[in-house]
């Protein structure tokens, strides 16, 4: 029967929770009544919903009483377990409107029903949700044939919905990382967000004032009409300003309940407003304050979870990105519109400077040359050589001011280029012929080779006479042996000219910048390290108005080859610049870089005449030497001139060159310049004082650079003084003298210290003499001493044994006799043990092998009565022979047997044992060396122990733990067992417990025989 009764419920096994809570239901209560009783397509449908994993209920009856399983758990959530029994219509009732008409449908019609992702606010965890769920409706029959129940099939999508609409809104805000305004940003934020009215029904942006004190609506999404009060005043608060306020300053996230903040409130997609809505800081890259305060009306329909949180968050670092961002474009667009406008006034600048320049620059040099050019004038060498000088470099002088005419008039686009048809091999025949003589007086071959038939060329000949000159002027100036070589030639249509040198060379990294403006390579060698960076850029611009181009090819250390094409014929050039041939080659410019390049030789050929270490004509009494380093000749022998009365000099034409002549001349004072070729001013102040033997000699570092920031830049690097050009005699003749004097004035400091050091070292070796004399006789002291001490309570001893053994019948005498010998004996072993203590101080003891195993047999012979009065028992374990100082380990392993045996209560067992272990296994208050090898010596006993807490307070001198009239003692012993450790390099610890014994660790390293 009741086999019968079970198989009559099979249907409804398993099922998990939802199982067994149907097996317990109480059926009978409701229309379905008892489960044996139910038709077999009800059982039927039972059985597949409690064996399924997907979320499945059962609706059955005219009521639609409800059965699911486990899976539909997480649909019902709050409405579990009361769902289960209950008419379908009581369980769903907020959503009834929604599905009645669909099981109607199944239920009167006998139509299934298939519904996607449909919207339903169901109410199951004490607040409307917006849910989304896939699902069937799926007619029963019963047993008459027409439908009696249902079986719904579910699928939740409301996760998926929800993360695709936020995938969607996050798609839209991509685009305002790309608008170029604050503005721009905020209005595609604002209307990003207006595409999904489901979770935002309304958005608004406040933009922050730059203090914080006040904030203006300047976009908005979901209102009909933009809020009235689209500025709020922060310091007065309110409904709207009080959360803004805190999202500012609090810099998160601000939840507020909707209270009237808006008269009109946007409900969006739904059929109720907002209940809540959030602020939310849009933070600046920049500033102290947030650039804006992002306010959404939230999803009422939906929890304010970390989920909703996160989502809001990342839209609003979207935004602060996207704001930021069109910031700083606005910002540099600002700066390179400064830039333009500055670059445009720069221009102007120069235009009219230089205007203004060659006015003074004409008066200077028209002058000069009517005075070198008129040979009646009568001038002594000195003078003439004075007015070379001046002429010489006004002209230089004329060729920067040029330079930079050329710049501004071709950057302002005033450079109009008038192109005739020129002989172009003769003409660039002539302009190389200008730097022969220069060039062979240099000891340099010029090469000048042009092909035949080169046809007329349309140039501008000025323009082409700088190309040429600056090209030679540089291949001059950087090469110091060898050839420079001029060949023109024509290749596909163009002229090609290449200037190749035997040269310094250029290093590679340096090549592609080579044209760039005032752009100069770094401590190369050369005839000089003078120039402004502006040679290759213009001509590279000259060559570009000929619609030409400019290469160059080096390899460092064997030369350079520059290469300029410019096309043939004029169909390439402005019909309004071209001109009629001009039979003229007259040569207008070569003057300028003649007499720089010929002052690089023939300064040179001056100095040759005079020896490496030549001394000016000084008073006798003179006998400061200074040395001039300069890469500018004429700047050499200008300074030299005006101090030449006061200090011997010699000159050098680089930091080389001076570091040689300072090695050999010791000179009292460095006066450099700082840029010159090989090595520079910098380089060589620091090889100076990097150098002990120089590193006191004073210098003085001379500069174009004007401004204390090139002052102080001097001062860092470790330069005595600074000079700026220009300068006067008086003012350089002031800064040497005070160099002088200071140099002096240390030098005598100086070797005052020394000797005083030299003094020092003799006093402190005599002092250490002294101390070890005296420290060899306070040992001497400290063993007299103790021997003496002994010896007359040898004799106390002695004496008091004698009255003992003849008055034994006095008994209080007797007591008194005891006390005696007792102090007595305390005595001497506390003098014993300060020897042994004193001894250990000395260092130097020699080592040898030490068998442990030898040392214990030794101490149980010593303590052999004391050992059978105690019963005491002493085993060894594996002990090894070690290299040690023999006394000292006697005197260890003594010690601590003797505390072993004298702090104990019954037999004592004492235990010894050894092994090797690796420095890791060491316990030690310092590092030990992890592979090292050490012996590892265990002393454990069953004695009365202590409490671990002194474990190392028991090392200390005189410490003692226990009354003298508990347990005889000095309070010395194991202090000595310490130091003894420590002499051995090794390391010791204590373990210990009251009534539990005591347990010495030794480490000892394992010493090389």
């Amino acid at each position: 029967m009741v086999d019968n009764e079970i198989k009559k419920l099979e249907f409804l096994a398993g099922g998990g929770e939802m199982g067994e809570r149907i097996r317990q239901y109480d059926w009978d209560s409701t229309n379905l009544g008892n489960p044996e009783q139910w038709p077999q397509s009800l059982k039927t449908c039972v059985r597949i919903m409690l064996s399924s994993k997907q979320p499945i209920w059962i609706g059955w009856g005219d009521q639609l009483i409800k059965l699911y399983n486990d899976a539909y758990i997480d649909i019902v959530r709050g409405k579990h377990p009361i769902a289960l029994g209950q008419p379908a219509s009581v369980v769903w009732k907020d959503i009834w409107k929604d599905i009645e008409p669909l099981l109607s449908r199944a239920m009167q019609k006998d139509e299934g029903t298939y519904v996607e992702s449909q919207l339903l606010i169901m109410e199951r965890s004490g607040f409307p949700e917006e849910t989304y769920y896939t699902f069937s409706y799926t007619p029963v029959l019963g047993a008459d044939g027409l439908p009696s129940g249902i079986i719904c099939y579910n699928t939740a999508d409301t996760d998926r919905i929800i993360n695709e609409r936020a995938l969607k809104t996050m798609q839209q805000l991509d685009t305002v990382a790309h608008k170029k305004t604050e503005e721009e940003v905020y209005a595609q934020a604002t209307k990003a967000l207006s595409s999904n009215t489901r979770d935002f029904p309304f958005s608004l942006v406040y933009k922050i004032k730059h203090d914080g004190t006040n904030a203006e609506i300047v976009s908005c999404s979901g209102f009909t009409n933009k809020p009235a009060d689209g500025k709020v005043d922060l310091n007065s608060g309110g409904a709207v300003g009080s959360g803004i306020l805190r999202a500012i300053h609090e810099n998160r996230i601000i939840e507020s309940d909707m209270d009237g903040q808006w008269p009109e409130v946007p409900q969006g997609a739904w059929d109720i407003p907002p209940r809540v809505f959030v602020d939310i800081p849009i933070k600046s890259a920049n500033r102290q304050f947030p650039l804006a305060v992002l306010t959404v009306g939230l999803n009422p329909y939906r929890k304010f979870d970390d989920a909703y949180r996160n989502f809001i968050q990342v839209i609003a670092d979207q935004i602060a990105l996207g704001v930021n961002n069109a910031l700083a474009y606005e910002e540099e667009r600002k700066r390179a519109e400064a830039l333009e406008a500055l670059d445009k006034a720069k221009t102007l600048f120069f235009t009219n400077i230089s205007h203004e320049f060659r006015t003074p620059l004409m008066l200077i040099l028209g002058p000069l040359e009517a005075l070198l050019n008129k040979p009646d004038i009568a001038l002594t060498a000195e003078e003439r050589q004075n007015i070379e000088v001046t002429h010489r470099n006004a002209l230089r002088l004329l060729k920067l001011v040029n330079s930079l005419l050329d710049f501004s008039r071709i950057e302002s686009g005033r450079h109009l280029a008038n192109f005739v048809l020129t002989d172009l091999a003769t003409y660039t025949r002539n302009l190389s012929a200008n730097f022969r003589s220069v060039i062979e007086k240099a000891d340099l071959q010029l090469h000048v080779n042009t092909a035949d038939h080169i046809p007329p060329v349309y140039l501008d000949r000025q323009m082409w006479e700088k190309v040429v000159f600056n090209l030679l002027s540089n291949a001059f100036k950087y090469t110091l042996e060898g050839a420079i070589t001029v060949d023109l030639s024509t290749h596909n249509e163009n002229a090609v000219l290449t200037v190749r040198d035997t040269g310094v060379g250029i290093p590679e990294s340096e090549l592609p910048h080579m044209f760039e403006r005032f752009h100069r390579v770094q401590n190369t060698a050369g005839r000089t390290y003078e120039g402004t960076g502006i040679g290759l850029s213009l001509i590279k611009e000259l060559i570009q108005l000929h619609q030409g181009t400019i290469q160059v090819e080096s390899v460092e250390g064997k030369g350079s080859c520059f290469t300029v094409s410019i096309p043939l014929g004029k169909g390439h050039l402005p019909v309004t610049q071209i001109f009629e041939d001009d039979a003229s080659l007259e040569i207008a410019g070569s003057n300028v870089f003649l007499q720089e390049a010929a002052a690089l030789v023939g300064k040179q050929a001056f100095l040759q005449n005079r020896t490496d270490g030549e001394r000016s004509i000084v008073p006798d009494d003179a006998n400061e030497l200074v040395l001039i380093v300069d890469d500018n000749a004429d700047m050499r022998q200008h300074i030299q001139s005006l101090i030449a009365t006061k200090y011997r000099t010699i000159t050098a034409t680089n930091g080389l060159d001076a570091l040689d002549k300072i090695g050999r001349y010791k000179p009292t004072l460095v006066l450099s310049d700082i840029m010159m070729p090989e090595v520079d001013g910098i380089e060589l102040l620091k090889r100076v004082k990097a150098n002990p033997e120089t590193a006191q000699v004073p210098v003085i570092l001379v500069t174009a650079r004007a401004g204390e920031d090139s002052k102080i830049e001097g001062y860092d690097i470790g330069a005595d003084d600074y000079l700026v050009k220009p300068f006067s005699a008086n003012e350089m003749l002031a800064r040497i003298k005070a160099q002088v004097k200071m140099h002096n004035a240390r030098k005598k400091i100086f070797e005052d210290q020394k000797l005083f050091t030299e003094e020092l070292e003799q006093k402190v070796q005599q002092r250490t003499q002294d101390l070890v004399k005296a420290n060899k006789e306070l040992e001497s002291f400290n063993y007299v001493a103790s021997h003496d001490l002994q010896e007359p309570l040898r004799k106390i001893q002695t004496f008091i044994h004698l009255i003992h053994k003849n008055r034994q019948d006095e008994k209080a005498t007797q007591v008194y006799y005891d006390k005696i010998s007792s102090s007595a004996q305390r005595m001497s072993d506390l003098i014993q043990s300060v020897l042994t203590y004193s001894r250990l101080a000395k260092t130097g003891e020699d080592y040898s092998a030490v068998d442990l195993n030898k040392i214990v047999q030794d101490i149980e012979i010593d303590f052999e009565l004391l050992i059978a009065e105690k019963q005491a028992v002493i085993k060894t374990i594996n002990l090894p022979v070690m290299q040690a100082n023999a006394f000292q380990i006697n005197q260890l392993f003594s010690n601590l047997i003797s505390n072993s045996l004298k702090f104990s209560t019954e037999s004592p067992e004492i235990r010894i044992s050894s092994q090797i272990v690796k420095g890791d296994k060491v316990v030690a208050p310092t590092f030990v060396n992890p592979g090292q090898q050490f012996y590892h010596i265990t002393f454990s006993d069953n004695g009365i122990g202590f409490e671990q807490e002194f474990s190392e307070k028991i090392f200390s001198l005189f410490q003692r733990l226990h009354g003298k009239h508990e347990y005889s003692g000095t309070g010395i012993g194991l202090s000595i067992v310490k130091k003894i450790v420590e002499q051995h390099e090794g390391y010791i610890t204590a373990e210990s417990s009251p009534g539990n014994g005591t347990v010495f660790n030794i480490w000892f390293p394992v010493l090389n025989k």
